[in-house]
């Protein structure tokens, strides 16, 4: 009988070292791919930094452009969802009262600021640099981004002030510029 007890006893200390082995290989996996998770997102947030660099190549504090993080990146891109119609390919258009649509043979830059400026008043509002490809937000004033439009101007980007209710999107060659009233 005591033999038939040591061998329980075996087999259940031998579970027991499988469970632990169990639980500490899921443990370490677990932290493996925490670790994973927090490289892609440097990974992520220093391309976001590069591309800062070349966009504002002059910035000399971090009030000229900032980099959001991931939480207010998101409410700003929920906010920009629920101010304007949004559909698969996009902000809809043909929902929009107010816009204006530049050609790829207007001098944007020019044309833009004119718009912006003589609808909006515009001084030193706040404008965001929404990327749908990256979790994190650019901010920075809405003047900057006119005067460096040619470099923001990517097809999968939107430029967002909340201040005046304003986004642009680049569709094709174009710059689609709406706005509410």
């Amino acid at each position: 009988m005591k033999v038939g007890i040591d061998i329980v006893l075996k087999k259940i200390v031998r579970v027991n070292m499988m469970e632990d082995k169990k639980e500490r290989l899921k443990e370490l996996l677990d932290k493996q791919k925490q670790k994973g998770i927090k490289e892609e997102e440097k990974r992520e947030y220093e391309t976001v930094l590069e591309e800062v660099n070349e966009l504002f190549p002059n910035t000399d504090s971090e009030e000229e452009v900032e980099i959001l993080s991931k939480e207010d990146s998101k409410k700003i891109t929920d906010e920009l969802f629920e101010e304007f119609p949004f559909c698969s390919s996009g902000i809809e258009w043909t929902f929009m009262f107010y816009k204006t649509i530049f050609s790829n043979f207007v001098d944007y830059e020019g044309a833009l600021e004119e718009l912006v400026i003589k609808n909006h008043k515009v001084n030193n509002e706040i404008c965001y640099i929404i990327d749908l490809n990256y979790q994190h937000v650019i901010k920075t004033k809405l003047i900057r981004i006119i005067h460096r439009v040619e470099e923001v101007r990517k097809w999968d980007r939107y430029i967002y002030s909340p201040q005046i209710k304003l986004v642009s999107e680049f569709p094709s060659n174009d710059i689609a510029v709406g706005w509410k009233k």
